[in-house]
């Protein structure tokens, strides 16, 4: 039996080694239990998005709600390539795509997007509209000085962001995100237009934490969800004709 001993060792050895290394079943459940939100959105530019991105999306980041939520922010989202406000959007809808594809971790992302984690900079509050017209029309100044004072401040590299914009690889990101954003069904309509999981939340956007919740089935809810509301709007599911043109053109 002697000559068996070697062989249970290796056998017990190469279990423990599987069981360390696989995911256990409570962290998959975690994973696949996660609510995806997706935001479509166009750059500072549009003032709606600068406002929901600074002043609700954060509120995800500021409680526990951020550890059951699988976020997605999609940029430059009018369907095809179409910058409503001109050439200086389309740059910086690039520039977005660049920054959320080379640095995934979304608190990275959304502290060069607009909002505050940590850092007094954010782009999309830095960039609003009046400041981008006087910066660019009053002062000569081009729009790419506005992301890379940014960049620098949170340390992002500005050589991969810049290469990223110049050999046309952003360009590409936007135009997967544009196919994106075509195939929505229902089709978007808005922007910012909210999206969990794959429910546009239309004119309640702004109480998406409620539908994140609602649609959450963990068995673990987190404490913000138990100051949300249970009941949920349906305005999510009316026609919007009235919102499309308050909030599409502004």
């Amino acid at each position: 039996m002697a000559y068996l001993q070697p062989l249970i060792f290796y056998i017990l050895s190469a279990l423990a080694i599987f069981w360390l290394i696989s995911p256990s079943h409570s962290s998959l459940d975690n994973v696949n239990d996660k609510t995806t939100v997706s935001l479509y959105y166009e750059t500072s530019l549009c003032p709606r998005c600068a406002s929901f991105i600074s002043n609700d999306l954060v509120k995800v980041f500021h409680t526990d709600l951020h550890t059951i939520i699988n976020l997605r922010l999609v940029p430059g989202s009018n369907a095809e390539i179409h910058c409503q406000h001109g050439e200086e959007e389309c740059h910086l809808n690039t520039i977005h795509s660049c920054v959320i594809h080379f640095w995934p971790d979304v608190k990275e992302h959304l502290e060069f997007i607009g909002v505050e984690i940590g850092q007094p900079c954010c782009c999309l509050k830095c960039m609003q509209l009046d400041d981008m017209l006087q910066h660019v029309y009053l002062l000569g100044g081009p729009v790419e000085a506005l992301w890379k004072n940014c960049s620098e401040k949170l340390r992002l590299n500005e050589e991969i962001i810049n290469k990223c914009y110049t050999t046309g690889f952003g360009y590409k990101l936007l135009l997967q995100y544009a196919n994106e954003t075509a195939h929505l069904k229902p089709p978007q309509e808005y922007v910012p237009w909210v999206v969990v999981n794959n429910q546009p939340l239309r004119q309640d956007f702004e109480n998406f934490m409620k539908y994140v919740c609602q649609a959450y089935k963990g068995d673990h809810k987190p404490a913000a969800c138990k100051a949300q509301p249970s009941n949920l709007s349906p305005t999510i599911y009316a026609s919007s004709a009235y919102f499309e043109t308050q909030v599409f053109m502004s």
